[in-house]
C-alpha cells in the first residue's frame, strides 16, 4: 500500500478520535441540571426560608468587602450539602466582572504553574474560602458536597471547586452560563482536577455571556460542556466535546445583550424553563 494512502487513512483515524459529534444526554443528567438550575437560583434570593426540596439554610456567606454571598444548604434526604454561589446582581458585581485581568491563581488547595484566572472571581471566592471550609466541616462529614452557580457564580463554583478539591474534599460542581474564568493552563489543570464526572459546564442556546470574555482576552473554557436547547428536555440537551466545542454554544456567537443592546439576553436569564438570575421575576425572593 502507498505510503501516502497510509498517511491519509492514519490522520483520519486521529481526527476522529479527537472529535465527535454532541450527543443528548440520559434523562438522570437531565434531572440533575433542573435541581441544581433551582439551588443556582435560589442564590439570588435575599433570603432563603424555603430552599428547593426539602434542604435547609446551614449558612450564609456574605462579605461585603468584596460584595460576595454564598448560601450552604443541606438537604437531609439525600445526605447532601449544597454550596451555592450568586451571580452578578449589583453595581459592585459588574465592577467585578469587568476586572478581567488574569492574575495567578492562588488559593487554598491549589497547585498550578502558570494557571492565570479572572482577577475579579479569585479575590471574591478567597474573601470567604475560610469562612465556607469551616462551614463544610462543622456539618455531616457523610454528606456528599455539591458545588453551583450562574453567571458570576459559576465561575465562584468551579474555583471553590477546585480549592476544595485539592484539600481532599469529595464533591461535584455544576456551572450554568459560566463566563470563561482563566488561560489555557487553568483549563487544563480544571480538566485534570475536575474531569468529566465531576465537573459540568452547562451552556444554554445562544447565551452569550460564556462568550463575553473571549479566547482573544487570554481565557479558554474547560471541559465539559452541556448544551441545553429549546423546548428544555433530556433530548434536546447536548453533552458536547472537548473545551472550546464548535457546535455547541459557541456555534451561536452572542455579546450577552439583551434585544436592542441593553440588558443580558434571554438565553442567560432562563435554563431548563427556570428563571434564574432575573431581577424582574416576582417570584425571585420565594427561593421555590
Amino acid at each position: 500500500m502507498p505510503s501516502w494512502i497510509i498517511y491519509i487513512f492514519g490522520l483520519f483515524v486521529l481526527l476522529q478520535g479527537s472529535y465527535s459529534a454532541k450527543t443528548p444526554v440520559s434523562q438522570a443528567l437531565y434531572d440533575q441540571f433542573l435541581r441544581y438550575t433551582r439551588f443556582s437560583a435560589a442564590a439570588y434570593a435575599a433570603l432563603c426560608p424555603n430552599p428547593p426540596g426539602s434542604a435547609v439554610v446551614a449558612r450564609f456567606f456574605d462579605q461585603k468587602a468584596t460584595d460576595t454571598q454564598a448560601f450552604l444548604m443541606r438537604d437531609d434526604s439525600t445526605k447532601e450539602l449544597i454550596l451555592t454561589f450568586r451571580g452578578t446582581s449589583t453595581a459592585q458585581d459588574l465592577i467585578t466582572d469587568f476586572d478581567q485581568e488574569l492574575v495567578a491563581y492562588t488559593s487554598s488547595g491549589v497547585t498550578c504553574n502558570g494557571c492565570t484566572v479572572h482577577k475579579g472571581y479569585l479575590e471574591q471566592w478567597n474573601s470567604i474560602a475560610d469562612a465556607v471550609k469551616a462551614a463544610i466541616q462543622d456539618q455531616s462529614r457523610s454528606y456528599k458536597l455539591t458545588i453551583t452557580g450562574h453567571s458570576m457564580g459559576a465561575s465562584l463554583a468551579v474555583l471553590a471547586a477546585s480549592s476544595l478539591k485539592g484539600q481532599e474534599f469529595d464533591l461535584i460542581c455544576y456551572s450554568f452560563g459560566q463566563p470563561r474564568t482563566g488561560n489555557s493552563e487553568f483549563a487544563d489543570y480544571i480538566n485534570t482536577v475536575l474531569p468529566q464526572d465531576i465537573l459540568f459546564r452547562v451552556t444554554h442556546e445562544n447565551d452569550g455571556v460564556p462568550q463575553t470574555i473571549t479566547m482573544a482576552d487570554g481565557y479558554r473554557h474547560h471541559k465539559t460542556e452541556y448544551w441545553a436547547l429549546d423546548p428544555p428536555s433530556a433530548r434536546n440537551t447536548f453533552q458536547c466535546e472537548g473545551d472550546e466545542p464548535v457546535d455547541c454554544n459557541n456555534s451561536v456567537p452572542g455579546t450577552g445583550l439583551g434585544a436592542n443592546g441593553t440588558g443580558i439576553n434571554a438565553a442567560h436569564l432562563r435554563y431548563f424553563g427556570i428563571s434564574i438570575g432575573n431581577p424582574l421575576n416576582p417570584g425571585l425572593t420565594d427561593c421555590f
